[in-house]
């Protein structure tokens, strides 16, 4: 399984609670539009510190909700809020069978871009499915915004996460898998967010107090860019460059497993 690109530190959990924070209202609607009935057993795929998993708890009210992730970092923070209903798995997403499988319905939100083979990644999941289960996958279509220093800061996190092999803009590749024999898709659309620039500018100088020690950004941009860039993206964050909302177009998937 690839790494997560933005590490699973402490601070990297802080983000991870502003993203989840940011995107719960689009988030809870898909899960809710989605599924028709409560699933007897739900899986969150790529739990992180367990918001997400929470989401889908509190959202659907499964009988039990297991959060997977290969992290023990972040499953000992997600741990410490588990329960008889919700609990926490150290696995491979990638790698079959999952843990107390298989499942009514499964979750995923920003987890393929991070994958180097997603087409294939669904596939596998479409098989940790019961008959009639359903596969939920929310990622990003798109990001649209007109301010400089946030298209600055996309345009290297792209070129970092294409030189990785993987892909930040990964919707519309998602939405080109083809159904198979057991896997079949039922919905698939744009659903648009608008998020203040000081919140998205405070998710990306999370991400960049990380990633600015990669090697393909400190080989391919100076430290002085990245300074700067740093630098900018506090002023948005403290409110002393002013400038309108982001636009997030997110991809909203649904598949059923039709055959064994």
């Amino acid at each position: 399984m690839s790494a997560y690109a933005f590490g699973d530190t402490d601070l990297a959990a802080r983000r991870l609670k502003l993203l989840a924070d940011t995107f719960s209202a689009s988030s809870s609607a898909f899960l809710r539009e989605s599924a028709k009935k409560p699933p007897k057993l739900a899986a969150d795929l790529g739990c992180g510190p367990g918001y997400s998993t929470h989401l889908v708890a509190d959202t659907l009210a499964p009988r039990h909700t297991a959060g997977l992730d290969n992290s023990e970092s972040f499953l000992s923070q997600a741990r410490l809020n588990a329960s008889g209903r919700v609990s926490f798995h150290l696995h491979d997403i990638t790698n079959a069978p999952f843990p107390l499988g298989p499942y009514d319905l499964m979750f995923s939100r920003f987890e393929l871009t991070h994958l180097r083979e997603p087409e294939e990644t669904v596939r596998l999941w479409g098989t940790q499915l019961r008959l009639h289960g359903l596969l939920l996958i929310e990622e990003v279509e798109y990001i649209h915004t007109s301010d400089p220093t946030l298209l600055s800061y996309l345009n290297i996190q792209h070129e970092m996460l294409v030189h990785q092999g993987n892909a930040l803009y990964i919707g519309p590749r998602l939405d080109a898998i083809f159904d198979s024999t057991s896997l079949k898709r039922r919905a698939s659309k744009v659903q648009v967010a608008d998020v203040p620039a000081s919140r998205a500018a405070t998710m990306f100088h999370m991400n960049l107090c990380f990633w600015r020690h990669n090697d393909f950004v400190q080989r391919r941009y100076e430290p002085t860019h990245i300074d700067e860039l740093e630098e900018e993206l506090s002023g948005i964050v403290a409110g002393r460059i002013d400038t309108g909302p982001v636009e997030w177009g997110l991809r909203q998937m649904v598949m059923e497993r039709v055959a064994h």
